[in-house]
């Protein structure tokens, strides 16, 4: 996730028809869910699931291997990347890896990264092969979220609560809607059907809606360009410079980006099944 934020969290889900949404008093019951049935995926993601970093943007999300060798990702991670700007880090592949190829949607927000190797992995993650999904189904995602530095990535849990029609590259598509807590940094991440640990989506941005006229003053501060400058350093030790406006609209959205929300959407299973067997990738 980048650390600009976005309107809504995003999870590109591979999620099911609106008609195979059960209400409420049609749910089927679900199978025994044990006290340690979040976290039993936990060694498959510490071998799959990678940090994906694009240096020129200084920001970075979560990937994961597909069994293809490839990488899944969120488009938006590495949209303003070159291929070679891009590096993915992870426990079980090894090393650095190179980029060699970018396949991304950026209406579905679903990204495939091709290597000069295809990607060995001991375990990858399945991609459920059941779009049969049911509302209250409990759910997990691994991944890097900003300002976590560690090699493994860390577990978030939460629910499917809903579906929804959101606007995405001016096109209209269907969302899960998530009820769980995600952070900047887990974009591209897996979105896990807990009784299973099958992949059912892809984390892709994060819900911190603000009122339009809100939106309109933060954007006004980003472009304001007069008054008091200030010399950013970066980690790398290259400065920029910036305007007094531009610098409380990057720690207003830094702040925005930190706020926790309890709700997301999520892209539906036969969008990412379609979006891999597009690209001659099956899923």
């Amino acid at each position: 996730m980048r650390p600009f934020i976005r309107t809504v969290l995003f999870i590109v889900a591979f999620s099911a028809s609106p008609g195979a949404i059960h209400p409420a008093d049609q749910i089927p019951t679900s199978a025994p869910v044990s006290t340690d049935s979040a976290g039993k995926a936990g060694g498959t993601a510490a071998a799959s699931v990678v940090r994906v970093i694009c240096f020129k943007e200084r920001t970075g999300g979560t990937g994961f291997v597909h069994k293809s060798g490839y990488i899944i990702t969120a488009a938006h991670v590495v949209s303003d990347c070159e291929r070679s700007e891009i590096a993915v880090v992870g426990m079980g592949i090894g090393g650095k890896v190179k980029i060699t190829d970018i396949i991304a949607d950026h209406v579905l927000d679903l990204a495939i990264l091709k290597t000069e190797q295809k990607i060995t992995v001991p375990t990858t993650l399945s991609i459920n092969p059941n779009s049969n999904l049911t509302l209250g189904a409990q759910v997990t995602t691994w991944g890097y979220p900003g300002g976590y530095g560690g090699a493994l990535p860390l577990l978030s849990v939460g629910y499917l609560a809903g579906q929804d029609t959101v606007k995405s590259a001016n096109k209209s598509v269907r969302r899960w809607v998530v009820n769980a807590a995600f952070n900047g940094g887990n974009s591209g991440g897996p979105l896990l059907r807990v009784e299973d640990g099958t992949v059912i989506g892809v984390v892709s941005s994060k819900l911190a809606p603000l009122p339009e006229h809100i939106e309109s003053a933060l954007e006004a501060l980003k472009n304001q360009k007069a008054g008091f400058m200030y010399t950013k350093t970066y980690a790398d030790g290259k400065t920029e410079k910036a305007s007094e406006g531009q610098v409380i609209h990057e720690v207003l959205q830094h702040l925005r980006q930190q706020t926790q929300l309890v709700i997301g959407h999520a892209v539906l299973l036969e969008d990412l099944r379609n979006f891999l067997v597009q690209n001659n990738i099956e899923p």
